[in-house]
């Protein structure tokens, strides 16, 4: 009985030389799991810092389209727009710089867009691969002036 018992867990010809495959298959296969993981951190920071300036877009065109009575009303809406988005931005200590392009209308009525862009958008593959440094990120928002 005992000679039946012991049969069953001696090495067989088929399982012999199978010691190091683990080791050789997670070798072959770590390169393809750190770029998937690279991958999504990089597609997650993208979305974050386009969906901040998409609100800081948001921030300055709201500001910029109050109803205002004294003086240059586009230069007025330019300059709230500018420094709303700059205080929001650096108010959240966003990495990096920022540009914002403001094209105010002059009227009531008048279409304002507020675009904030960074050249800066991904976080690690700008640094270790040079095609991918142009990468500009946008957030725009337009809004009817009051």
């Amino acid at each position: 009985m005992n000679n039946g018992f012991l049969k069953i867990f001696k090495k067989t010809r088929f399982g012999a030389g199978q010691e190091g495959s683990i080791s050789v298959e997670f070798v072959i296969l770590f390169p393809l799991l750190a770029l998937i993981v690279v991958a999504m951190m990089e597609f997650g920071y993208l979305w974050f810092v386009r969906h901040t300036l998409t609100n800081a877009s948001r921030e300055g065109a709201r500001a910029a389209v109050v109803f205002y009575t004294g003086g240059e009303r586009a230069t007025w809406a330019q300059n709230t727009a500018r420094s709303t988005v700059d205080t929001y931005l650096q108010h959240i200590h966003f990495p990096g710089t920022w540009t914002v392009i403001i094209n105010p209308g002059a009227s009531t009525g008048d279409l304002t867009t507020v675009t904030v862009t960074t050249p800066n958008g991904l976080m690690l593959l700008d640094k270790f691969l040079p095609s991918y440094r142009g990468v500009i990120v946008a957030g725009e928002t337009t809004m009817k002036m009051e």
